[in-house]
């Protein structure tokens, strides 16, 4: 979203370009000189850069592919944060929404689509706030702690690996904080 604002962003108007995020959604506003009025979609989109200079710096850097492709980019991952489709106005201020939505997450995208349910999202936050730094854990303290079967504490435990480390084999495996 940056990216695109500072790629199309008519640079000659007076115009504050925003980046607001919002408890249901984010949104960019930015001045624009308008080649037409209305939604823009990845099947009606005319890609048109406004400073092909910026545009050639972000595609050297790789913060952009072609002349198009964040719009097609924010459309396809959208989902993961609201479920929903992000609106691109076009006018003399060019606005992106992308709506937000608390049941989607950086979880959804990490297992695939699969939803997570509350509880489980309560069982990996009551794991890292027990966790001490420095401190060893066995399978059966978080078993206690959870008051799980051993093979859905180990799913839990599988999933928080950016926060924890197995040290050990399967007999004798500790978990400790990252």
């Amino acid at each position: 979203m940056i990216a695109n604002t500072l790629i199309h962003r008519e640079f000659t108007s007076s115009y504050t370009a925003k980046f607001v995020i919002e408890k249901d959604r984010m949104y960019t506003e930015n001045a624009n000189r308008s080649s037409g009025d209305g939604i823009i979609t990845p099947d009606n989109m005319e890609p048109n850069q406004n400073n092909p200079i910026i545009a050639s710096f972000f595609r050297n850097i790789g913060w952009s592919d072609r002349l198009g492709s964040g719009v097609r980019n924010i459309f396809k991952y959208s989902k993961y944060y609201s479920g929903e489709e992000p609106e691109f106005v076009e006018g003399d201020v060019f606005r992106i929404i992308v709506p937000l939505n608390e049941d989607y997450s950086y979880d959804n995208v990490k297992n695939g689509d699969k939803k997570i349910s509350k509880k489980t999202i309560q069982n990996y936050k009551k794991i890292l706030e027990f966790m001490e730094e420095g401190k060893e854990y066995t399978i059966q303290d978080f078993c206690n702690l959870l008051n799980l079967k051993p093979s859905r504490t180990k799913e839990l435990l599988k999933a928080l690996t950016q926060d924890i480390e197995q040290i050990g084999n399967n007999k004798n495996r500790k978990y400790r904080l990252k």
